[in-house]
């Protein structure tokens, strides 16, 4: 096979690049797609050992590569968030109606959440569980005293 019979990118959009000549396996490059793709997979709550296999690397190729992507994997779904709705309000300001309603549908979304966590946080506590018949009788038996309480251990077994 020659150099002109690649065609740049397999089905995934990968550059496909032909064999160079030595032993083992070419080291893999950092490139922005591949970036913005562990950026994606971290803003839709995936792991690591996913966000990998997403690009088609190792997880240890994934922390050597993109060690940068990976320091802000918890805040990366609210940067996203972040970024959609400023490029929602930009072209809202820009005179799009339906920008406007985007915008607004979540922001209200937004507010609706934080106002579910806060009431959330302030419900009743959770009901004690509750006892079967079996442990009932066995918290029963334990608590006997008196003539069939069992008898306690000889004083010198004591430490």
């Amino acid at each position: 096979m020659s150099d002109a019979d690649f065609s740049g990118s397999d089905l995934f959009g990968d550059p496909i690049l032909p064999r160079k000549e030595g032993r083992g396996r070419p080291e893999h490059s950092w490139s922005l797609a591949n970036s913005n793709k562990v950026l994606l997979a971290f803003a839709r709550g995936l792991s690591a050992k996913q966000a990998a296999t997403a690009i088609g690397v190792s997880v240890p190729t994934l922390r050597k590569h993109y060690s940068s992507e990976l320091a802000h994997r918890e805040a990366a779904a609210l940067r996203f968030e972040m970024v959609q709705l400023n490029r929602l309000n930009e072209t809202a300001k820009g005179g799009s109606v339906a920008a406007e309603k985007e915008l607004a549908r979540r922001l209200e979304k937004a507010r609706l959440a934080d106002l579910s966590d806060r009431v959330s946080q302030h419900a009743r506590p959770p009901a004690p569980e509750r006892v079967g018949k079996k442990q009932m009788a066995q918290q029963a038996a334990e608590e006997v005293r008196g003539r069939f309480e069992p008898p306690a251990p000889p004083p010198n077994l004591l430490n």
